[in-house]
Parts: C-alpha cells; sequence; structure tokens
C-alpha cells in the first residue's frame, strides 16, 4: 500500500544539503578546531595547529568548572520546571471558556516575539537599585526587601532565571493549547457520564494525551536553559562575581580573547551536556510509549 510514493527522494535532497551545510560541517569543524591551538594572539603563523586534547585539560583544571556546569544545569532545570507549569496552566485557562482568550493567548505570547537585547534592557531597568521593582516593594511596605536585584550575588541568578521563564511560558503555553485542541471531546463526555470529576478527567484523559506536547516543550526548554547566552549577556554579563556565569559566556569570552580553539573545546562542552539531556528525555519518551 506504500510502494507508491507521493513525493521522489530526491525532494529531500535541497533540505539535506541545507541541514549539511548549515549545522552538520559547522559541528565537525567545531570539534576539529577544539583539538587546535587556533587563537588571534599570534604575530605570525595564523594556521590551527593539532594540539590533540590539551584545551580540554585546561578547561578541566579550572577549578570554576564544576560550578559552572553545576550552575548552568540548575539554571535550565529551574526554568524548564516553570515554564512547563505555567504555561500547562494558561493552556488549560484559555483552551475554552473565556470571551477574551484569543486575546490573552496574544498577550502571554508576545514575549516570546521580542528580541532578548530589548527584553534585557527593559528588565535591567526594572530590577535596578531605583528601578520599578523595588518601587513596588516601596509602596507595598517591604523596603526591607529592596536590592539591586542583578548586581547582588545572592539574587542575581535567580532574577535570571525569572526573566527567562517570563519571556517564555507563552511560547510553551502555545505548544500545550495545540496539543489540547486535538484531545477528542467524546472522551471528556464519557467521562462525565461515568462520573468522573474534574481532577480524574485531567489524570487520565489531559495530561496521558498531552504528552507529545510535553516533551517537545521538555526538549525545547532544556536545549534552551543549557546553551542560555543572550538574556544572561545582556543581563548581567556573567556576573557579579560569576555568581550567573553559564557555560555560553565562558566560550564567548574565551573568544574574545582571540582564544578560538579554546572557545570551541568549551562549545563541544555545551554540545555534549545538551545532547545527553536530549537523548535522556527520548528514551524516558520511549520507555513510556512501550
Amino acid at each position: 500500500m506504500y510502494n507508491k510514493k507521493i513525493y521522489k527522494s530526491y525532494f529531500t535532497v535541497p533540505a539535506v544539503v541545507v541541514y549539511t551545510l548549515l549545522f552538520m560541517v559547522p559541528v565537525v569543524l567545531n570539534f576539529y578546531f577544539s583539538l587546535t591551538d587556533w587563537n588571534a594572539l599570534k604575530i605570525s603563523g595564523e594556521t590551527a595547529r593539532f594540539i590533540g586534547f590539551k584545551n580540554f585539560q585546561k578547561i578541566f583544571q579550572n577549578p570554576e568548572l564544576l560550578s559552572v556546569i553545576g550552575r548552568t544545569v540548575l539554571f535550565a532545570a529551574v526554568t524548564t520546571i516553570f515554564k512547563n507549569v505555567i504555561g500547562f496552566a494558561l493552556a488549560l485557562a484559555f483552551n475554552e471558556g473565556m470571551k477574551t482568550k484569543n486575546v490573552l493567548r496574544a498577550v502571554f505570547f508576545l514575549p516570546a516575539m521580542l528580541s532578548p537585547l530589548i527584553i534585557g534592557l527593559i528588565f535591567g531597568s526594572i530590577f535596578m537599585k531605583a528601578g520599578f521593582a523595588n518601587q513596588l516593594l516601596s509602596a507595598i511596605g517591604l523596603d526591607n526587601l529592596s536590592r539591586a536585584w542583578l548586581t547582588t550575588k545572592e539574587t542575581a541568578l535567580g532574577t535570571t532565571m525569572f526573566v527567562e521563564i517570563w519571556r517564555q511560558v507563552g511560547f510553551n503555553m502555545v505548544i500545550y493549547l495545540a496539543g489540547l485542541q486535538l484531545i477528542d471531546k467524546s472522551y471528556y463526555e464519557a467521562a462525565a457520564v461515568d462520573g468522573a470529576n474534574g481532577l480524574q478527567k485531567m489524570l487520565y484523559i489531559t495530561i496521558p494525551r498531552i504528552m507529545p506536547s510535553f516533551i517537545i516543550n521538555l526538549l525545547l526548554n532544556l536545549s534552551q536553559g543549557l546553551k542560555a547566552f543572550d538574556i544572561i549577556f545582556v543581563l548581567t554579563g556573567g556576573g557579579p562575581a560569576g555568581s550567573t556565569e553559564l557555560i555560553n559566556t565562558l566560550v564567548f569570552k574565551e573568544f574574545g580573547k582571540g582564544l578560538y580553539g579554546m572557545s570551541a573545546a568549551y562549545g563541544v562542552i555545551v554540545f555534549i551536556i545538551t545532547a545527553i539531556f536530549g537523548i535522556a528525555v527520548l528514551r524516558i519518551k520511549d520507555g513510556s510509549d512501550d
């Protein structure tokens, strides 16, 4: 029945070529340059010299590396959890019933369309010492909580997490909305006839059938969290005192120093960590399907 194809196989060639040139080739080149001493500090002889795993040896001798990796994983985990929980709650609220649901969907999705640079500038002013956040705290009698949120070591990372969650929660909402609208209403009608309450409908109908959307959001959010750079760079630049330093900010700083080989090595570490988490999520999905 499937012997006769509607489309010829060669129709995939343009997509394969573009994917290879724009993804596979850069990845392979990055792996190669991570094994070289390519840098912009040489007076002459700019050709990258193969040095094996020396860049990785230097990286793993850095006493701060484990804390940076742990901070990156923490950033990815916290933002992923809250993006999914809040996004799912919003999807349930705006799925049906409200007359203004379309307007509210647009309002919550809008931040995902804004540039991280613009968002960083806006929240940078909101969370400064004399910013709106502290003015609001003062107005409700909580002056003792006022602080420079992005330049205080204890609060900087949590504040950047909050901004990242705010920025992407609407995108998660849209993915969950798409999943909710694919669920046949007859399941809920049959459950209602059998006397199921709202919680039972959620546990036995909604959540199992929303799993594909959950897996998509989980993969995307983990990947974004582990590769986070733009919002951190704009808000804090990795400071104060390295309290918001993530792996990708280290990649940028090494590249800014002209140490391209070292920067590529950090990039390989980001790639490996992201791949490990991505494969783990897919394995969990396959296990649940079985």
